[in-house]
């Protein structure tokens, strides 16, 4: 038999030997059962987390795709990717909206039949003063907005206070930095324009209901202060805190 005839049945009996194999399926990606969760952090938050199968161990994701962990205090934060690896944040899961805080996915978000809705605590709505022209660059960008406090050496000297100071936040009404540590602290710090105000909290009381029973007191100072606390300080006070290595709070609402 000719050469060519030899090696051409040759080369169709390969490819018949590889149509038979049978076909590999494409990798997938599984899904667990979504699990509700709660937040120690804010009374009555949940919301829900799930495992895809290439999780790194004691990470989850949310809905919306982000990773999440709990940290050493059992609060749950959120993660950034550094190759295959995952890094917790000091971002408190609730205090941000995480692709403004630079945080991406870690997959595509998961389509979930069902959720429950936690109704909002009771708390009025307080707007926040427009931006001043003249500290707003381009007449109305955040990105470049540089708050007056962040030049203050009293304020920033709280980034120096980590043997009383774990976490930072906004107090809702009047709107103000508040700093603690832990969960039942033996101070809250408050600035009120000018300096820090220690509140002495009660023994294993919650900082919630520390702060309430300072509200009228607080109130006074900020104003005698002339304070005012605009929407665009809140993502660059997030930042500073993040920082700083302290845990970010977001807004903090009194308890009523």
């Amino acid at each position: 038999m000719p050469v060519f005839f030899r090696r051409s049945g040759f080369i169709l009996c390969l490819a018949l030997a590889a149509l038979a194999r049978p076909a590999v399926s494409e990798g997938k990606v599984y899904v667990a059962e979504p699990l509700l969760v709660a937040q120690p952090s804010y009374a009555g938050m949940q919301f829900y987390v799930y495992r895809p199968y290439n999780m790194p161990k004691n990470w989850y994701v949310t809905f919306d795709g982000y990773p999440v962990t709990k940290n050493r205090d059992g609060v749950w934060v959120y993660g950034t990717s550094a190759g295959p690896n995952l890094n917790p944040t000091n971002y408190i899961v609730g205090s941000v909206v995480p692709s403004m805080a630079g945080i991406t996915p870690w997959v595509r978000p998961a389509q979930i039949s069902s959720f429950v809705k936690v109704p909002p605590p009771n708390a009025s709505v307080v707007r926040q003063p427009s931006l001043p022209p003249s500290r707003s660059a381009g007449g109305g960008t955040h990105s470049t907005w540089v708050p007056d406090w962040s030049f203050n050496p009293r304020f920033m000297a709280i980034g120096n206070w980590k043997s009383s100071v774990d976490r930072m936040g906004v107090l809702h009404n009047p709107a103000v930095p508040v700093a603690w540590k832990g969960n039942f602290p033996k101070a809250i710090y408050v600035w009120t324009g000018r300096s820090w105000f220690q509140i002495t909290p009660r023994e294993s009381q919650r900082p919630v209901d520390a702060l309430k029973g300072q509200l009228y007191e607080m109130s006074r100072m900020v104003k005698r202060n002339r304070f005012v606390w605009y929407e665009a300080d809140m993502p660059v006070l997030a930042q500073q805190a993040t920082e700083w290595g302290y845990y970010w709070m977001g807004e903090v609402v009194p308890s009523r």
